[in-house]
This record gives C-alpha cells, structure tokens and sequence, in this order.
C-alpha cells in the first residue's frame, strides 16, 4: 500500500514538472527573426570595414594553386553544423635552408578553427594580415565526408559564399577537383 502510493507521488510530480516546463516554454520570449537578421548584416559590414584594408587578389596567381598542399590563404571547409577554416602562418625564417624539411614543417605553422556560420564575419576580421599572401581571397568547399548532411551542406555553402562576397572576399570554389 505504501508502494502505490509513493508511485502515485512520482507521477504527480512528473506530470507537474512537466506542465510546469511546457507553460514555461510558452511565456519565454520568442525567438526574434528580424534581430538576428540585423545582427548578422552588421557583423558583415563590420568585417568588410576591417577586410578592406587587405590588396584585391590577382587572378593569375590564385588560379594557378591547383593543390590544398600549396594554397596558402584562409581556406573554409563549410559543413553542416560548422565552418572549418584553415589558415596557414607565414615561415618566419627567411633562409632557404631546409624550408618545409623536418625543421621547419609546414604543418607546424597550420591553424585550424572551428566557428559557427553566424560567427564567421568575426572570425575572418580577426585573421591576421600575413594569413591573406594571396590578397582578399577564399578558397571553400564542401564537407565530402557525409552524404546524408547534403542538403543542409549545400545550403550552408550557400549562405558562406554569399556572406563572404558581402564582406567584399572573393571566394574560389574548390568543392569540384581541380585540373
């Protein structure tokens, strides 16, 4: 008999908790779509005020990069839930001597952050100068690794290429293999 009625108690307060979490839900603010527009418009003005500052690139040289290996300017993998982009500082060392050997590797030198769409204006301002060799200029592409996220890929990649043509970048697309 104590049983039931600890088992009644439980579910009192489980159905409680619960119309006390769903009426909590519908009095909270609601979720103001035009703010978040506004905020994201002048993020990306801001960092076109600060990119602007960064040389247009020249063309024969960024085309002629057809490997990851050898590009050197920020370089953005858009994927569904995040922006990857990797950057690549520059080899403080002037000398020739054992450049990108064992002493001296690449790899040492490459940064990658993690960022969400929203904070990717912010992101890119903070880049440093010598992040941009090639001028004002990003290569992108798409996640390859998960099919099932396609869609959502595509769309983000979508709204990357966009934003970062209003911050004034010029975006290269390497989602499609290089010749």
């Amino acid at each position: 008999m104590q049983l039931s009625s600890l088992r009644s108690a439980f579910l009192a307060a489980l159905v409680c908790g619960a119309l006390l979490n769903i009426a909590g839900c519908r009095r909270g603010d609601t979720f103001n779509l035009s703010a978040h527009a506004a905020a994201w418009k002048a993020s990306k003005a801001d960092a076109r005020v600060e990119l602007n500052h960064l040389p247009l690139p020249a063309k024969s040289t960024y085309l002629a990069i057809n490997r990851l290996s050898r590009w050197q300017n920020p370089f953005l993998t858009v994927e569904s839930n995040m922006i990857q982009i990797r950057i690549y500082f520059t080899d403080e060392n002037s000398s020739d001597i054992d450049r990108g050997g064992l002493t001296r590797l690449r790899a040492a030198r490459k940064h990658v952050l993690n960022v969400r769409l929203k904070d990717l204006p912010t992101a890119l301002e903070a880049l440093p100068e010598e992040a941009w060799p090639y001028g004002r200029v990003i290569a992108v592409s798409e996640e390859q690794e998960s099919p099932q996220d396609r869609p959502r890929i595509r769309n983000n990649m979508a709204i990357t290429t966009e934003a970062l043509q209003d911050m004034g970048i010029v975006v290269d697309d390497w989602t499609k293999p290089r010749l």
